[in-house]
C-alpha cells in the first residue's frame, strides 16, 4: 500500500508542507514516479518507530506536579 504526501500529512496530523520537509531530508522516504511522490506503508512505519519516545516513569510514590 502506498501513500501520497497528502495522505501521509493527514495520517500524521501534521501540515502538508511539513511532510514534504520529511521527504525533503530525507527522514521519510518515499518513491518518486514522475513528478508524484509516494511513501510505502512500511516506511512509514518504520519512521513512526524510529521517533518513537518513552516516557520516563517516576519511580512509585513519587508525585511531580505540573
Amino acid at each position: 500500500m502506498f501513500y501520497t504526501i497528502r495522505e501521509v500529512a493527514s495520517q500524521l496530523k501534521i501540515s502538508l508542507s511539513m511532510a514534504y520537509a520529511l521527504v525533503g531530508r530525507g527522514d521519510l522516504a518515499c518513491y518518486e514516479i514522475g513528478s508524484c511522490k509516494r511513501v510505502k506503508h512500511s516506511d512509514l512505519e518504520e519512521f513512526l518507530e524510529r521517533h518513537r519516545k518513552e516516557m520516563n516513569r517516576l519511580p512509585s510514590g513519587t508525585k511531580k506536579h505540573f
